[in-house]
Order: structure tokens, then C-alpha cells, then sequence
């Protein structure tokens, strides 16, 4: 068979995953399952997993909806400041990620599944040769990963790191099949890439495919930053995670109803716009003050799961070139993606 690809963001905050099988989003986070004892359960479910490698003793426990277990106290973090790339947590997440993916395909269960990696990371990341080293060193070779006591083998190939605003420009320029151009002004546009993530904004500029250092800037601030600043003017004990689930859910009818209990519930649509457009001044400032260049880009793509919470009119009248990509929160890794099927098409 051919070689499968693996893309990977594997952000702060969230991670998100694909292959030609499946698409996932995840916390950036988990936690160890010694923590819990036997009869916590997460095993039968189908939102966590257990994962185990052979690197470490320990049994972890990974998936879609474990912030809903507030269990944050037992919380593995990998935002890790300096070298995020060597320390342990986030190793564990590499190869959690890349066991996921494999578990989707019957060749990694029966034997060896081969796969190429695309990921990509923050540009000044992607200027330091040794954290770049650090990262290929993570994913490369071969990964034997546990799943509830199921063992997926994969054999990472080819590893291939690019700036991480180049995810969300292979996604708005490449058809599904990572060939076909759809949207051919890209080519030439010199392009500014806005990333809202939970964690950080990413400003970029981007001029024939190539990231401009000069014009890059990572600012540790992001959509987190909302999500408190909505708690802290709630009376009651609030949860950050509610506070994001309420503001996803709400976000296409502009109503919030946030829910202490079954039976005691607030609306907070009032609160919640009145941030938003405080958040999103704050954030237009932040770009106007980066891109000193900003009248010579032609497109300014805003990406990153916070885009979509963000007050477009606010942001489309202070920008006239900006543009809001559709599927924000995965334009990046589905970029990654097509970014992986170009390049072996043409290689």
C-alpha cells in the first residue's frame, strides 16, 4: 500500500489530527490514570482512552471530553515554557497522537503501518534549528502505543515541519485532493495569516510561499484570555470549560445561556458581547501594532478556534483585506494535510 499521512497540530491547547481514516480534536492534556485507581472506568468509554508507551511506567488516560471530568488538579500539561518539544508531556502526546491515528488503520494492529507526519509549529519556533531538531528526533523512527491494552505499531517515515500559518494557506489555496488550486490569487498575494488559538495569537506574513521572520510575532495571550474574563464577572463557581462549551454552542443564533446546574441556569448573551468586542478591540490592536508592513498585504486570513468567537464586523472594518477562513479550528492541520498529499504527488 502507499505510505499514509499523518498530520499533526499539536497546539498548546488543543490538538488536532488527520489521515485519510478520520479527523480528531483533542485537549492538549491528560492525565495519569494511577491517579484514579480501578474503579474510575474510563476504559468503556468512548470519549478517553488508555494509553501506554514504552518509554514510561505510568498509564495515561486521553481523549475528546476529559476537561468535563474536572478533575484539573490531576492535569498533565504541555505548554511548556522554552524547549516545549523536549520535555516528556509533550513526547507523550506525540506518540498518543500518532497511536490514534494508527489505531484507525488494520496494517499498524497486524503489523507495521508506514506513514509520513506533516506538522507545523509557531514561526519562531520554526526559526530554531534546535527545537526543530528536538521535534524531528519526537517523531521519527518507530512507535509501538498501547490503546486499552491494544498494541498499534506505526513506523514514521518522513517527517515534515513547516511555519504553522502555512497550514491555514495550503487549506484556503488546495482543493480536497491537496492538487487542484482553488483559489489561483494566492499564489502571488503577499498574505498575512492571523492565529487566534487558546494560548497564543500567531501574526504572520507570508510572500511566495515563504514566512517572513521580521514580520512574525507570537503574543502569549488568547481566546483563554475571554473565557476568564467572562468567569471573573460571574457570580458562583464557574467553569472555564462550561464557558467554552456555552460559547460554541451559542455562537450561531448570538445567544449564551450558561448552566450552573440542570436547574439553574443564566443567560449571559449581555456579558458575553460586551467581552467579545473588548476582546476583539484588544486583538485588532495587537495586529495593527505588529504588521508594520500591513498596506502592502493584499490578504489577511484570520484562522485558530478564536476566530470564530471573535465580532467579525469589528475586525472586517478596522482590516478591508481581512478575510475569515471556514473551518477555523482545523484549517491549520486540514492544511498540514493537503500540505502532505502535494508533496508526495509531486515527489
Amino acid at each position: 500500500m502507499d505510505t499514509e499521512i499523518f498530520a499533526l497540530d499539536l497546539g498548546n491547547k488543543q490538538t488536532k489530527l488527520k489521515s485519510s481514516k478520520k479527523t480528531y480534536i483533542l485537549p492538549s492534556h491528560f492525565f495519569d490514570a494511577e491517579n484514579f485507581g480501578e474503579n474510575f472506568g474510563v476504559a468503556k468509554s468512548n470519549t478517553h482512552q488508555r494509553f501506554q508507551v514504552p518509554f514510561s511506567d505510568s498509564e495515561y488516560i486521553w481523549g475528546t471530553d476529559i476537561d468535563a471530568l474536572h478533575l484539573d488538579n490531576y492535569m498533565i500539561d504541555t505548554l511548556i515554557r522554552g524547549n516545549r518539544y523536549a520535555d516528556e508531556s509533550f513526547k507523550l502526546l506525540a506518540n498518543f497522537s500518532l497511536g490514534l491515528l494508527a489505531n484507525d488503520f488494520v496494517e499498524s494492529k497486524e503489523g507495521i503501518l508506514t506513514v509520513d507526519v506533516v506538522t507545523g509549529i509557531p514561526s519562531k519556533d520554526y526559526f530554531d534549528k534546535e527545537r526543530k531538531q528536538t521535534l524531528m528526533d519526537v517523531l521519527s523512527g518507530q512507535h509501538q502505543i498501547d490503546i486499552d491494552q491494544k498494541t498499534v505499531t506505526v513506523k514514521v517515515k518522513n517527517v515534515y515541519i513547516v511555519p504553522q500559518p502555512i497550514g491555514t494557506l495550503y487549506n484556503e489555496l488546495l482543493g480536497s485532493d491537496g492538487v487542484t488550486i482553488k483559489n489561483e490569487n494566492l499564489m502571488s498575494d503577499k498574505i498575512g495569516v492571523v492565529d487566534i488559538g487558546g494560548g497564543t495569537i500567531l501574526i504572520d506574513t507570508i510572500l511566495n510561499f515563504r514566512l517572513i521572520e521580521d514580520s512574525s510575532k507570537q503574543i502569549n495571550t488568547g481566546i483563554n484570555d475571554l473565557y476568564q474574563s467572562i468567569a471573573s464577572s460571574m457570580n458562583g463557581e464557574v467553569s472555564l470549560y462550561k464557558i467554552a462549551e456555552t460559547l460554541r454552542a451559542g455562537n450561531k443564533n448570538q445567544e449564551w445561556i450558561y448552566s450552573y446546574s440542570r436547574n439553574n441556569q443564566i443567560n449571559i448573551t449581555e456579558l458575553v458581547n460586551k467581552k467579545i468586542n473588548s476582546f476583539t478591540r484588544l486583538q485588532a490592536n495587537k495586529v495593527n501594532s505588529t504588521l508594520d508592513d500591513k498596506q502592502t498585504i493584499d490578504t489577511l486570513l484570520f484562522t485558530g478556534g478564536g476566530s470564530s468567537l471573535v465580532n467579525r464586523k469589528l475586525i472586517l472594518k478596522t482590516f478591508n483585506n481581512a478575510q475569515f477562513v471556514e473551518e477555523p479550528e482545523l484549517a491549520n492541520v486540514l492544511g498540514f494535510y493537503k500540505f502532505g498529499k502535494n508533496y508526495t504527488s509531486e515527489n
